[in-house]
């Protein structure tokens, strides 16, 4: 029997607006935890995540941002350090990887949101030349 993972949707306040960002119960937890590690709450995190985020959905930066945030526990590159194709095609192995279909699908979603942050570069570095 398969098990879902819920996606929870909250209210932020990103800049005095009212924004919304809807993630998986384990990223929500991973954003507490380590917005207490930092000495501040998840929702002033979460904007200052918005504030240095490189792709438009801040769910999916808020997902890449715990991602690697863990990921640099290990020693593992973050996405800064190698390229967002990389990063991508690692995360989709991951997904492959893991039993919990709820891990695994929040992993392809990070995969997905690599892919999408390569086509913003690509199109950015175009239409710069």
């Amino acid at each position: 029997m398969k098990t879902k993972t819920a996606v929870i949707k909250r209210s932020i306040y990103i800049d005095g607006r009212k924004t919304s960002a809807s993630l998986e119960k384990e990223f929500w937890e991973g954003l507490q935890a380590i917005a207490k590690q930092k000495g501040t709450t998840a929702s002033k995190l979460a904007e200052e995540i918005a504030r240095h985020r490189t792709t438009i959905n801040l769910s999916s930066a808020i997902r890449i941002f715990v991602f690697n945030h863990y990921r640099s526990l290990d020693g593992a590159p973050t996405a800064d350090s190698t390229s967002l194709r990389a990063k991508a095609a690692e995360s989709r192995a991951l997904a492959d990887s893991v039993k919990d279909e709820g891990a695994r699908a929040a992993m392809l979603e990070i995969a997905t949101d690599y892919e999408a942050m390569e086509r913003e570069k690509r199109a950015s570095e175009s239409s710069e030349n």
